[in-house]
Order: C-alpha cells, then structure tokens, then sequence
C-alpha cells in the first residue's frame, strides 16, 4: 500500500495521495483519481459536477459521467487483465483492496506509456487513424453503392417508363402523321380556294370599277340639266317671237285671199281698165310678190325654230331617261357587287381562321414529333451511358 501510494506521489503529484485515502477510500477521492489518470493517458474527461465536493449528488448528470469513467477505466484494466472488471459500485462505495489493486494497474500502466509512447503509441494512432479513415471510406462507398442501387432501380423504372412512351407515342406516330397530311391536304385545299377566291375578288374590283368608269356622273347630268335648262329658255324666249310670225303669217295669207280675189276681179275688169289703172295694179302685184317672199322666208324660220324645239325635247327625254335607267341599272349591279364583295370578305376571313387553326394545328403536331424524337434521343443516349457505366464497372 505505502509503495502503490509512493508511486501515486511520483507519477500524479497533485493528486497528494496519502495511506489514508487508500485504507479508507471514498467516492470524491477516487472520482479525481480516476479522472487525473484518464487525463493523464489523453482522455477529454469533463466532469460535470465539483469532484471535491462531499456532498450526496444524485443528478443524472453525475451518474452518467460516472458510468463513462467505469467502462474506461475497466478497459485500461482489461488490458493487462482480462478477467479484472471495474463496476459503477466500486466507485460510489469504494473498498481498499479493489481501490489498491485499480490504482497499482494504472501506475504500473502510465508508467509503461510513459516509456513506450514515442515507440508504440504513434504506430498505433497512426493505424487507428488509417482504419478510422478507412472505416470512413468504406462506409463512403457503402453509401455511394446504395445510392447507385436506388439510381440503378430509379432508371431501370424510368426507362421501362421511356420505353413505353415510347411505344405508345410510336403507335400514335402513324395516327398523328396521318392527321398532319390530312390537315395539310386540307391546307393546301383551302390555300388554293383562297386563291382563287382572291382572284374572283380582283375580278369584282375590277368590274367595279369599269362600272364606277360607266356611270354617268353627277357633274355630268348637272350639265346636261343646264344644257335643256338652256334650250328651254331658249324655246321660251322664241314662242313670243313665234305667235308674232304666226299672227303675220295669218294676216299675209288674209292678204293674199284678198289680193287673189282681187287679182280674179282685176282679170275680169283688165281689158276694161285704162293704162295708169294697169301700171297701179303691176305696182301691187310686185309688192304682192315680195310679201309672199318674207312671208315664206318667216314660215321656214318658224318651222325650223319648231323642228328645234322638238327635238331639243326628244333629247333632253332621251338623256334624262338614259340616265335614270343607267342610275338604276348601276346601282343595282353596284348592291349586288358590293353585296358579293361582303360575302367573298365573310368567307375569306372564315377560311383564313380555318388556315391559322390548322397552321397552328400542325405547328402543336410538329413540336409534339420533335419533342418525342428528342426524348427517344435522350433516352438512348442515356441507355447508352448507363449500359456503358455497368459495363465499366
């Protein structure tokens, strides 16, 4: 006992061991014994409460770190003696002999390591550092192994997946090209309506405006309205002048009555009469001649001012019906045009929301075949590297 406490001074001097301590050990004492020691051999030992203290602690705290002081302490022991064990009841009810027997073992142990550290401890931490290390990476591996099982699963599952979009999408492939000809027949069909269509439109136009070039215009009707304004003016200016030569031509022609009796009467009394009676009378007969000479002269003044004023009225109701027929006529092939102008418009603005539906229609299918094609590309491509990873592994 007095050696084992002489080697406790020497080798743990703060500690102050005396004969006492040993022969009547208590759980304090042997509490900062354990944990000088633990220190000692490079143990992180923290304790939680003051180990000085005599006071009963029945924390959980204290009873757990004391626990971890029993299991290292008895695995120290159990290096040299196998068999020996080292309870939580050796330390809170000490006995002398079990407190000797602990302390001269880990004396007789510090001393060994304090000889043999620089020999054995650092190939020992050195391999434990490997084996750490290696401990690490295999589990590193284990992990990487599982993940590439759950990736392996995972694509397995998404290529069995691919593969029968794939299959799906190839036996809609026939449909959809199908349905892609059929729209664009349907495209081109209605294209070439469109077309033609356009062309009757520009045929309209232009038989509109051949029309529009056939209509008499306003300005034009406003003079010929001037015009027959004019002419009957100008037929009214000439009707007092007409009942004038009227009125003379009636009193010429009562003239003429008279001197053609009077002519009948001179005949009768010519051989009668005496020569100044003859040369009054041959006086008479060429003024007589003259009279019917103006009077002729006025008749075919009037009949010619008659003549025009006729057919000055002929015309004016030859222009004016010409005109309202002409009016009519164009303004009904001008509803009608117009009418078909609506139509063809209506129905080129239906066909063309048919043209963009299907444009649009075809543009979905397109994107819907390049998609999928990129899809079976991405797909073998990844079969491929992941047919090649397995092989490589």
């Amino acid at each position: 006992m007095e050696q084992v406490c002489k080697n406790a001074k020497a080798l743990f001097p703060e500690l102050n061991v005396q004969v006492s301590d040993i022969s009547d050990p208590t759980e304090a004492f042997l509490t900062r014994a354990l944990v000088h020691c633990l220190r000692a051999f490079g143990f992180r030992v923290e304790p939680p409460y003051n180990v000085d203290s005599e006071a009963n602690d029945t924390s959980k705290a204290k009873r757990v770190f004391i626990g971890k002081l029993c299991r290292q302490t008895q695995r120290i022991l159990q290096i040299s003696f196998p068999s020996m064990t080292y309870s939580y009841y050796d330390i809170i009810a000490p006995t002398p002999k079990k407190t000797l027997n602990t302390l001269d073992v880990l004396c007789n142990y510090y001393c060994f390591y304090k000889m043999h550290k620089k020999e054995v401890i650092p190939p020992i931490m050195e391999r434990h550092l490997e084996r750490q290390s290696l401990i690490a990476v295999i589990a590193a591996n284990k992990r990487e192994l599982e993940q590439r099982k759950q990736r392996e699963v995972k694509d397995t599952t998404d290529i069995a997946k691919c593969e029968a979009n794939i299959k799906k999408l190839q036996a809609e492939l026939p449909k959809a090209e199908s349905e892609l000809n059929k729209q664009s027949k349907t495209l081109r069909q209605l294209q070439s309506e469109l077309a033609t269509q356009e062309e009757q439109q520009a045929e309209l136009r232009n038989q509109v405006n051949h029309l529009q070039q056939l209509v008499v215009l306003e300005s034009d009707m406003t003079a010929l309205q001037m015009e027959a304004k004019e002419l009957a003016a100008q037929i009214e200016k000439h009707k007092p002048e007409k009942a004038k030569l009227d009125q003379i031509y009636n009193e010429r022609r009562l003239e003429i009555e008279k001197i053609s009796r009077l002519n009948d009467e001179i005949e009768k009394a010519f051989n009668i009469l005496p020569p100044d009676v003859l040369n009054d009378y041959k006086e008479e007969l060429k003024q007589k001649e003259s009279l019917e000479k103006s009077h002729v002269e006025l008749m075919h003044k009037l009949q010619g001012l008659q003549d025009m004023n006729v057919k000055s009225q002929k015309v004016l109701a030859q222009v004016e019906e010409k005109y309202k027929a002409r009016k009519l006529q164009c303004e009904q092939e001008a509803s009608q045009l117009l009418e078909k102008v609506a139509e063809q418009e209506a129905l080129k603005e239906q066909q063309t929301g048919k043209i963009e539906q299907l444009e649009q229609c075809i543009k979905t299918l397109e994107e819907k075949l390049e998609e999928e094609q990129r899809v079976a590309e991405d797909l073998k491509i990844f079969v491929t590297k992941l047919f090649g990873e397995q092989d490589l592994s």
